[in-house]
């Protein structure tokens, strides 16, 4: 059952494509709120649905490798005939999508603690943020075990090993859940992605201390001298896996902030399709050539093109489509469960089948599901930690982040 180029190109579009099809059957008031005001970094917005479509295309190789070849690995020469510099690009998407998401997170948090001069609310920021994130991880979680349930749950041998299996889902990411299916492994029902949301909560602790050094020029100097110190102990191999990368990521974002507060000359030339060109054109030969994606020189060609795209740059006009804005809006809701509607499809309902439409209906349920849980749980989520927090003192707001 090898995935052929057609499979390939098809499943590439098959985000945006499930995107318009679940806004086209929206009701009013949904569309009203997918297509809420982006706030000053428009270009922000978009580029997180483009992220969350990155990975969402990465996990369909990994779903369907596991449930044919019993292997949780990504696209590879076994799967596919196309040439193996394609595959290296092609199965590099998912980290592509992780490396922007960290970079949104330094972005956002960065910009507001240098333009509130660290005088920050943490009060209403853990509010702000343990609203954003809980109820629709929570939602999720619910859903998993339902679809676990209903399908075959794993076996325990007494009622503290359900206690314990249960608590570990509520833990964010913090550590690895226990296996709560029959069919899959541990949190490979969701695709492992819960273990970004680990990541992002270690970050929001540290942010009191990183607003320590919200003062432009000390920001700029212990940005860059971290960013080269991390970047030196990434080519001396200091970092295990993927970390240096993730590290890099968050600290990249930050420079990027920092760009915003150049000479409206310079910013006009960094807001330009070219530089962002340029920079993906970097990542892109890096990981051709076989560079793995969360090493230095890929995540520094995604960190010139974020700094033009953060800067306002639609990427020839990509960023500007709608279809992208909206799955921006639906991103976390996205990211959270696509990994769950890959295992029902490939495991459960249609097993057997070949690559693509297993894959592409798995996404469009999950598109529908997303669209779902933003209006009806994101939302309201957001709208109650908003009104939660303003009954506290008034002071400086962090804006919104997913990532």
């Amino acid at each position: 059952m090898a995935i052929t180029p057609t499979d390939l190109l098809l499943i590439i579009f098959s985000p945006a494509c499930a995107m318009l099809i679940a806004y086209a059957l929206s009701t009013s008031s949904i569309k009203k709120s997918l297509n809420t005001n982006p706030g000053i970094f428009d270009k922000i917005e978009p580029l997180r649905g483009v992220a969350a479509a990155l990975v969402v295309i990465h996990h369909s190789f990994y779903s369907y490798n596991l449930t044919y070849n019993a292997r949780w690995a990504p696209l590879h020469a076994g799967l596919t005939d196309i040439p193996q510099p394609l595959i290296n690009i092609i199965a590099s998407f998912g980290g592509v999508g992780v490396i922007i998401f960290f970079m949104i997170t330094g972005f956002l948090f960065v910009d507001k603690a240098v333009k509130c001069d660290g005088q920050i609310d943490f009060k209403k920021f853990y509010i702000g943020r343990f609203f954003r994130i809980v109820p629709a991880y929570i939602f999720v979680v619910i859903f998993v075990f339902a679809v676990a349930i209903l399908t075959g749950a794993r076996i325990y041998q007494s009622y503290s090993d359900y206690i314990s299996a249960v608590f570990s889902w509520l833990l964010f990411g913090l550590a690895k859940p226990y296996t709560i299916s029959s069919h899959i492994d541990n949190y490979l029902i969701v695709a492992g992605v819960f273990w970004t949301l680990g990541v992002e909560w270690k970050f929001y602790f540290l942010y009191p201390l990183i607003c320590q050094f919200s003062k432009i020029k000390t920001a700029t100097v212990a940005l860059v001298l971290s960013a080269v110190m991390v970047s030196f102990l990434m080519i001396i191999g200091f970092f295990e896996g993927i970390n240096g990368g993730i590290l890099l990521s968050f600290i990249f974002g930050g420079l990027a902030a920092l760009t915003l507060r150049f000479s409206m000359i310079i910013r006009s030339y960094l807001k330009n399709s070219l530089v962002s060109a340029f920079g993906l054109s970097i990542s892109l030969y890096c990981i051709y050539i076989g560079m793995d994606v969360y090493s230095l020189f890929p995540c520094l060609g995604l960190f010139i093109a974020f700094v033009s795209m953060s800067n306002g740059d639609s990427v020839f006009g990509i960023l500007n489509l709608k279809v992208f804005r909206w799955m921006g809006a639906i991103s976390y809701s996205l990211y959270l469960s696509h990994g769950v509607f890959y295992f029902l499809f490939n495991k459960i309902l249609m097993n057997n089948h070949e690559y693509l439409a297993p894959s592409a209906i798995a996404v469009l349920f999950a598109v529908a599901f997303s669209v779902v849980s933003y209006h009806f749980v994101e939302v309201k989520g957001i709208s109650f930690g908003r009104n939660l927090s303003n009954k506290t003192k008034k002071s400086y707001l962090v804006s919104e982040t997913t990532y």
